[in-house]
């Protein structure tokens, strides 16, 4: 006959344990052990879900075209020296912070090489897939030119995307960047590629950046008057026009 005795937990009251006749030990408070093998499982499921989002995190990243620098590059480690930049920063921020991915909202930074544009891009990119989980991505025109041109060939891996398929990626992704536009990038092909992409995140209203050293009224002509004006529209501008942060670094 097994023995028993009465107990008290002072979290569950009364109960009636037994003694283990392998062991000699007496057996606990069933409704602790209940509470602490929810808790563990609990603690099991908050690692499987964090372990999911660093997966998710990872892909995101992987799939944002950044690397090196900008992958690092924050908002925090963007140095704002003067009120323009700190206003510039500010606005990059709010932004970021508030975009839909589908009211249409676009945002263009102009200026000179070096002062900090593609930094402030690659920080947005970074806060919406760090922040707020959405996909993002910055690429230079001409690196989107390639990616398309990439899928061209007839040999081409079955796994490889397709040109529609780059096309749609780019279109559809949360936010896009689109870096450096206006360096090597003057050919008719090539403003019919970059307008597909535009073409589809226009339709659909999703935001996207647009980095230039040119001046504003540059930009038409190297994009081309549809893919400028569908940018163009429900834009805010901001205008770099301090000194670059090269030439105070060399």
């Amino acid at each position: 006959m097994t023995d028993t005795r009465k107990e008290n937990c002072p979290i569950h009251g009364d109960y009636s344990a037994r003694v283990n006749a392998e062991t000699g030990r007496w057996t606990r408070c069933w409704g602790c052990v209940e509470a602490e093998i929810q808790a563990q499982e609990a603690q099991d499921r908050q690692r499987e879900k964090a372990a999911e989002a660093g997966q998710v995190l990872a892909q995101l990243l992987d799939s944002s075209g950044m690397e090196g620098r900008m992958l690092r590059a924050s908002f925090e480690s963007y140095e704002a020296r003067t009120p323009a930049q700190a206003a510039v920063l500010t606005a990059c921020k709010a932004f970021a912070e508030s975009v839909d991915l589908d009211g249409g909202r676009n945002l263009w930074l102009i200026g000179p090489p070096g002062t900090g544009k593609t930094h402030l891009g690659s920080a947005i990119v970074s806060h919406l897939i760090r922040e707020r989980g959405i996909p993002a991505a910055i690429y230079s025109a001409r690196e989107i030119v390639r990616l398309l041109r990439a899928t061209w060939g007839r040999n081409r891996d079955e796994d490889a995307e397709t040109e529609s398929e780059v096309i749609d990626r780019l279109g559809e992704i949360g936010l896009l960047v689109l870096d450096e536009v206006g360096v090597g990038f003057d050919k008719e092909a090539e403003r019919t590629q970059i307008l597909d992409v535009i073409d589809r995140r226009y339709k659909l209203g999703r935001p996207t950046v647009v980095l230039s050293n040119l001046h504003a009224k540059d930009v038409k002509p190297v994009l081309g008057p549809r893919a400028f004006d569908r940018l163009r529209d429900g834009a805010e501008m901001h205008i770099c026009a301090w000194e670059s942060h090269r030439k105070e670094n060399r």
